[in-house]
């Protein structure tokens, strides 16, 4: 499949891209070639898209429901309690819909974690987006989950359609869902597969005070004792860190996202130690988190407060600028999903926003990227390409009236 982009701004000049099966085959001020897929960018401007590090893709049908609480609370009395009425169907739309307000602002990729993982790795296949998901994994310390445990998460594996676009990872909860025996299984069956990890790390205080308690260690250093620091691991959130989990974070090779709306949301008490992470060159991801605890899923906006906190917490204007976070947000740092690309260049994956140059947002144009992450919203977002795809064209995607009539009904029955 052969993709003509004409008339679109790239890094300030006028350029045509040609896009041949998903990837950018050629760059250059005017391409002339015969496919009849030729798309008019008016002028617009071309950026890569952004890529979430770590969300919940199917929490989306609980936007608004048990907020301004404190996460313990808000976990036990009214996440837990809704998911338990969660199907497999809903999950299938709640992703959809996820996925549909992702496009809308300019996302074409998602680390994911929620149970019922066939259903959404299909409501990612279905709306076009790439994606890193896998079994949901956790026995809550219960001997007799942990059986049930393996068995879903092996036949999961086993049945599971692995390709370029979506690719498989373990989403092991957390250090306070699973035990000890449980973590070394997953990193057994992790390196014996070769599949990335996903989990949440030090997010709370009280996570930190328990493993403390309960394993005489904070929780990077039971991440090691398990072995899943040897394997290729993503861990959200990561702001209860000392400097010697940082030092293993950074012998380990270990990826981590920084999720500053629901850290501030949820109050967890600390912010991401960005600079002593950059200067340990750990690789950064940013992500949402999910609908229930940021609430949306826009990465324009995330950039935005990722950098003002770290301004404002280190009392340094100069720290994450706003090019850095661009670049983070886009993926750049992100080599442990080789599905996706950070940059418009020749031999990229397609996978590239077209954004109005008309909006108001990015009026004047004295800088685009610091309109991008300091003035701009996913509204400004015009088209939306993934592997060169067209997955919104004019701000329209395909089948979105059916997905939010599908959201409507699953939010109002799971949230009564």
């Amino acid at each position: 499949m052969h993709l003509l982009i004409k008339n679109c701004i790239l890094n300030g000049q006028m350029r045509d891209i040609l896009i041949k099966d998903g990837l950018i085959s050629k760059i250059d001020k005017s391409i002339n070639t015969n496919t009849e897929n030729i798309l008019d960018a008016k002028g617009n401007y071309i950026i890569p898209s952004l890529k979430n590090g770590h969300t919940h893709a199917a929490m989306s049908p609980l936007r608004g429901f048990g907020d301004d609480m404190k996460l313990q609370p808000w976990l036990e009395e009214k996440i837990w309690p809704a998911e338990s009425k969660i199907t497999s169907t809903d999950v299938y739309w709640g992703t959809r819909f996820a996925a549909l307000e992702m496009i809308k602002s300019g996302t074409t990729f998602c680390n994911d974690m929620y149970f019922h993982f066939p259903a959404a790795q299909k409501a990612f296949i279905d709306a076009g987006i790439k994606s890193a998901a896998g079994p949901a994994l956790f026995d809550f310390f219960d001997t007799g989950k942990v059986e049930e445990m393996k068995k879903n998460c092996l036949n999961e594996i086993e049945n599971t359609q692995i390709s370029g676009t979506n690719s498989l990872i373990l989403a092991a909860h957390s250090i306070y869902t699973l035990s000890f025996e449980s973590l070394k299984w997953i990193a057994e069956l992790a390196g014996t597969k070769n599949i990335p990890v996903h989990i949440h790390l030090s997010e709370t205080e009280l996570e930190v005070k328990e493993c403390i308690a309960r394993y005489g260690v904070r929780p990077a250093m039971l991440l090691e004792q398990t072995g899943l620091l040897e394997t290729e691991i993503v861990t959200a959130h990561s702001v209860w860190m000392d400097d010697n989990e940082l030092d293993l974070l950074a012998r380990y090779n270990v990826t981590v996202t920084y999720n500053p709306s629901s850290n501030m949301k949820l109050a967890v008490g600390k912010v991401f130690p960005y600079r002593e992470i950059k200067e340990r060159n750990i690789k950064i991801l940013l992500g949402t988190d999910s609908c229930a605890s940021n609430n949306n899923l826009d990465m324009f906006e995330e950039m935005k407060f990722a950098s003002l906190l770290q301004k404002h917490q280190n009392n340094n204007p100069e720290l994450l600028t706003a090019m850095e976070i661009f670049d983070i947000a886009a993926g750049s740092e992100a080599s442990v999903f080789p599905q996706i690309s950070s940059q418009i260049k020749v031999g990229a994956y397609a996978d590239c926003l077209l954004l109005n140059k008309e909006n108001l947002d990015l009026i004047p144009s004295n800088n685009l990227v610091s309109n991008i992450v300091y003035s701009a919203n996913g509204n400004c977002v015009d088209t939306v390409i993934c592997r060169g795809k067209l997955l919104m064209e004019n701000r329209v995607v395909k089948d979105e009236e059916e997905i939010l009539n599908q959201i409507r009904s699953i939010s109002k029955r799971v949230t009564m």
